[in-house]
């Protein structure tokens, strides 16, 4: 179903559900809304909805700092309709379909659902927006969470069961690894975005589960392309050239490969090493949470280096450095292995994002 098709079959209004009751998804609830909440991100998902119903052209929102410190940009009301609305398209979620809203309602991805529920009619769920969210035993039609909020959930046998009975999840926020995919329920359908600030949420995705795509595919009305350096350059319906700082392979106008970005790429003896193709091998024995970046070198200019999270290093350290070199060295060039392998306590973001060290 196209855009515009899907714009003309939304009349319903949907319902956000707080913990202490529902009200409609409309301007004239505020007042009752705020009546019935009692958490602190009810409060912030309300204040987020009044942001959106009032007079103002654009509306103010908060990086997640994966990348750098939180900030605060300003996107139109018009753009950030359009990109809700090619979301709710291409899933094609109907109204009184049920979603959840499970990230900060300050940041984009929390914002973002709100805007949805509100486009599309949905029946919204208010949950606290923890590293592993407590989902109620309901069926959830749609549901977008972090990468670390869902391998989080896969811990506790509860909420996979819970998850079990949903149909889409959305991944999104931080790349995707495959080290704990396998926890999730089969059956689910799971999906990684790909987007950047300039496009308020993710213009692409990809699907891991139940069929695995090696490719992210653009959302209805974009189209992507390289500049000279091999970086994403992707036009909007009606804008100009967005440039990213990603590096792609085109395959065509609409389908990419994400290599990495190209401020992450790591020069190592004049041998580029994307962090990212390092990770993914790596995804495959390492289950705790790691990060692959670079550090100066004397020699080489820079080295890979591999961090695992931990307080302390393992007893049986030396063997799993053996194993995890071995594995890149079978898997990819030989200057991609890391050359120092530590295990310190990583940073995250106010998202829960897994950060490198700078």
């Amino acid at each position: 179903m196209g855009v515009a098709q899907f714009i003309r079959t939304m009349k319903d209004v949907g319902i956000l559900h707080l913990a202490a009751g529902s009200v409609p998804l409309e301007p004239s609830s505020l007042d009752e809304a705020r009546k019935l909440a009692r958490h602190p991100w009810e409060n912030k998902a309300i204040e987020t909805l009044a942001s959106w119903w009032n007079s103002e052209a654009c509306m103010e929102m908060r990086t997640s700092g994966s990348t750098g410190a939180p900030r605060e940009i300003q996107h139109s009301k018009t753009a950030i309709e359009a990109s809700a609305l090619r979301t709710l398209a291409h899933f094609q979620l109907e109204p009184g379909a049920h979603a959840a809203l499970a990230m900060p309602a300050e940041f984009v991805g929390g914002m973002m659902m709100l805007v949805r529920a509100v486009l599309g009619g949905l029946n919204l769920d208010v949950l606290e927006p923890k590293m592993a969210p407590q989902f109620p035993t309901t069926h959830f039609d749609f549901v977008a969470l972090t990468p670390a909020q869902a391998r989080a959930m896969c811990l506790d046998q509860k909420q996979v069961e819970n998850m079990a009975t949903w149909k889409t999840l959305l991944l999104g926020g931080a790349p995707l690894l495959a080290n704990w995919m396998d926890d999730l329920p089969v059956g689910l359908e799971v999906f990684e975005s790909f987007g950047m600030t300039e496009t308020i949420s993710h213009f692409a995705v990809r699907q891991w589960s139940p069929v695995r795509e090696e490719a992210f595919r653009c959302l209805p009305g974009i189209v992507v392309g390289a500049n000279p350096d091999g970086a994403l350059q992707v036009i909007l319906p009606g804008q100009s050239v967005l440039q990213s700082n990603d590096e792609v392979e085109i395959l065509d106008e609409q389908t990419f490969r994400w290599m990495g970005r190209l401020d992450d790429v790591i020069n190592s003896g004049g041998v580029k090493v994307h962090p990212h193709v390092v990770s993914t091998v790596l995804s495959r024995i390492i289950s705790e949470p790691f990060v692959v970046f670079g550090r100066p070198h004397d020699a080489l200019g820079e080295e890979v280096v591999l961090r695992i999270h931990a307080h302390e290093e393992p007893a049986n350290a030396q063997d799993l450095r053996t194993q995890f070199q071995q594995l890149i060295l079978e898997s990819l060039p030989r200057h991609h292995a890391p050359r120092a392998i530590e295990w310190k306590p990583l940073d995250q973001t106010e998202s829960g994002k897994w950060k490198s060290p700078r």
